[in-house]
């Protein structure tokens, strides 16, 4: 119950939200580019659906390429919505998505991740899934891939118990990028939830063929802590909790200039402490 009502506050502490500028605006010209990933939790972790929410706050941030993780479509238990199409709906004019199913079928849809873009600042050229294995895990993962003019994106969701398959898995995203991109000349990012924290082995390996450009802040909070602190965190330093969302970039010999990087926590349109249980990381890159 006590859970309840503190959800209920920051409900109604969202709604005095001020029309002040943005804390997470956009820095540099049009040759700057926002990337973001976001575990949002089958947008269904505190509420019926946090698809509107969501949404206005993605629409504050104003990510160029939003990679998603835990996106059902089509399930039983979040009312046989695609949530992609809803989510893509509700953003600006001129986004549009791709799907991974990681499981399928599964409570009558399919349950995976998600990338989302902004025609208007980016042009798609082409794409695809990857089913990454099961192995020793607990179920199957999947990598969405998405090449624009200038740049190639991929998100992913790795293992949540197994350490080996998350190498494996790892393994797998970084020989099939590399292969396929690696001499493109193109810049090549991999967000996603990485179930790993910043000191782990399997984010050192990681390091090995990737530059990380993410704060190693907290993106996933820990609510027995700051549902204590008496007031609503507004900044990520000030919210209890671990690091295992990431944004790397492939070192494939691209120049780049990493411009910033942060987690969204109090935003004008709303916290994001109740649109999921996990918080948006972002960076801030020219290339």
């Amino acid at each position: 119950m006590k859970r309840i009502f503190f959800y209920a506050a920051l409900a109604a502490i969202s709604l005095l939200s001020s029309c002040n500028q943005s804390p997470y605006k956009r820095v540099g010209g049009e040759d700057v580019y926002r990337i973001a990933t976001y575990n949002v939790g089958v947008f269904a972790k505190y509420d019926e659906s946090s698809i509107s929410a969501t949404a206005a706050l993605m629409t504050e941030l104003q990510p160029d390429v939003l990679v998603m993780n835990e996106v059902d479509s089509c399930t039983s238990r979040t009312g046989n919505v695609h949530q992609l199409e809803s989510f893509v709906a509700a953003m600006p004019e001129g986004w549009e998505g791709q799907y991974a199913p990681a499981l399928k079928p599964y409570k009558g849809g399919a349950y995976g991740i998600a990338e989302a873009w902004n025609t208007k600042r980016v042009k798609e050229v082409g794409g695809f899934n990857v089913l990454l294995p099961k192995g020793d895990g607990s179920e199957y993962r999947a990598l969405v891939v998405k090449e624009y003019e200038n740049m190639v994106v991929a998100g992913t969701h790795l293992e949540v118990r197994s350490e080996n398959m998350r190498f494996v898995q790892l393994g797998i995203i970084t020989d099939t990028l590399r292969t396929l991109y690696g001499a493109s000349g193109k810049p090549i990012f991999l967000c996603g939830d990485f179930n790993a924290y910043p000191d782990s082995k399997v984010i050192e390996r990681a390091k090995q063929d990737w530059d990380l450009l993410s704060v190693e802040k907290t993106t996933y909070p820990k609510g027995d802590k700051w549902e204590g602190l008496g007031s609503v965190p507004e900044r990520v330093d000030d919210t209890p909790g671990i690091c295992i969302d990431y944004i790397f970039i492939l070192k494939n010999g691209v120049k780049y200039e990493l411009l910033g990087s942060d987690v969204g926590v109090g935003f004008n349109a709303g916290t994001a402490l109740t649109a999921s249980d996990h918080l948006p990381v972002f960076v801030d890159v020219r290339f």
